[in-house]
């Protein structure tokens, strides 16, 4: 509730326990309490509190994010084969890491497509990185399969 609505309610509150109290004329009508009106500086004031409010959101800080992309590198450590060069003796673990490295490159694009969707300015740069990031990412997918299939296979 913001403090206008609270101001508001309280001198209706005021006003109502006044009326109570105070004695009536018998030939006097009742007359019903009106809500006040509200003039326009008061409530573009309401609207721009209401923007500043959201606008002070607290960010996230660096540490809060850290389980997030551990969570990630597991994942792709795991979708590029991690377990595979612990069960295959004499294979190493380069192409594991540059798997985990271009499936990372993938979801940057994926993310600055993302951002191209929810954000007003810069919507072009990131559609065109992302894509390029995405097409980059799939083209090394690619070549890693065709190196890694050429040495084991």
């Amino acid at each position: 509730m913001t403090k206008w609505k609270r101001l508001r309610k309280l001198r209706e509150k005021k006003r109502f326990d006044a009326e109570i109290l105070r004695p009536k004329a018998e030939g006097e009508e009742v007359k019903q309490t009106e809500p006040e009106k509200i003039s326009k500086n008061i409530q573009q004031s309401q609207e721009i509190e209401k923007l500043d409010n959201t606008k002070n959101s607290k960010p996230m800080t660096i540490l809060a994010q850290i389980p997030r992309y551990a969570y990630l590198l597991a994942i792709f450590a795991l979708l590029s084969g991690v377990f595979f060069p612990l069960i295959t003796p004499g294979i190493p673990f380069d192409h594991i890491i540059q798997g985990v490295a271009t499936l990372f490159l993938g979801l940057v694009g994926a993310i600055l497509l993302f951002k191209a969707v929810t954000s007003d300015t810069r919507q072009g740069i990131f559609t065109v990185v992302g894509f390029a990031l995405i097409t980059i990412s799939l083209v090394l997918i690619y070549q890693l399969r065709e190196v890694f299939m050429s040495h084991y296979f």
